[in-house]
């Protein structure tokens, strides 16, 4: 494909997303605003996408959406697997850091893990896949829960006040959020000391706007990771931005 048929296609996708994302489509003039490409070569960029369907121009001078878009909604829903686009990324963390490392996911007010790659000690974790836990009960969960809005947070916290948990020390009432959110912020991942012989730490996979699609998590034996839980912190998080560049589509260097 010559640059100018990559550009054009470039651009072309620039305004899908840029229509997807209005409220109720938008003008030439909207569209040249928020892409940033001039407003002639929108209007011919406009025209195509009309022509095969993808767009209609409606009687408010906007542009919209069609059906035909469905289509390629549906294929992403039958494709779109994050354990299968995380997993490279999870096996090259697994062996940078030399212990488990475990991706999970959101379920309401819970997580499950839904993969887990181990190193090659004598010592390993159990697995983790299938597990589930309160929101707030595990690292990787913590992790998920401060990436929501506040109020959703709160919720949350109300809502599982009387669930059972494994240890006391995990549990989380507004109090303690306050205190714990402020030091998973500054730390850019989240370490929940815990009476047991494990240590486990994780950091939030975002989305394009910012919200929680999964998390990165390490677990390892104390004498293990004793006096690594920085270091291991800042890799949990680089891999998790990894993660969710490519499961955006977004390209090496880019920015969401």
């Amino acid at each position: 494909m010559d640059d100018s048929r990559h550009r054009a296609l470039s651009r072309g996708m620039r305004l899908l997303e840029a229509i997807a994302e209005s409220r109720g489509g938008a003008t030439i003039t909207e569209l040249s605003e928020l892409t940033g490409i001039d407003k002639s070569s929108v209007s011919r960029l406009v025209t195509t996408l009309a022509d095969i369907g993808y767009v209609a121009r409606v009687e408010s001078r906007k542009v919209v959406l069609t059906g035909r878009v469905l289509g390629i909604s549906k294929g992403f829903q039958t494709q779109y697997n994050l354990s299968e686009i995380a997993r490279p990324y999870l096996l090259e963390l697994r062996d940078q850091v030399d212990e488990a490392v475990i991706l999970t996911i959101r379920q309401r007010n819970h997580t499950v893990s839904v993969d887990q790659v181990d190193p090659e000690h004598p010592f390993r974790m159990v697995p983790h896949v299938g597990n589930s836990a309160p929101l707030y009960a595990t690292a990787a969960g913590r992790a998920i829960l401060f990436a929501l809005p506040v109020s959703e947070q709160h919720r949350i916290i109300d809502e599982l006040a009387d669930s059972d948990v494994e240890h006391p020390e995990v549990r989380l009432d507004r109090t303690s959020w306050a205190r714990e959110i402020d030091l998973a912020q500054s730390r850019g991942y989240v370490w929940i000391p815990r009476s047991d012989d494990v240590e486990r730490l994780a950091a939030v996979v975002r989305d394009r706007k910012g919200s929680p699609l999964a998390a990165v998590s390490i677990y390892g034996p104390k004498y293990r990771l004793n006096g690594r839980i920085p270091d291991l912190g800042r890799e949990a998080r680089l891999t998790a931005g990894r993660i969710a560049r490519a499961a955006s589509g977004m390209r090496h260097g880019e920015q969401g």
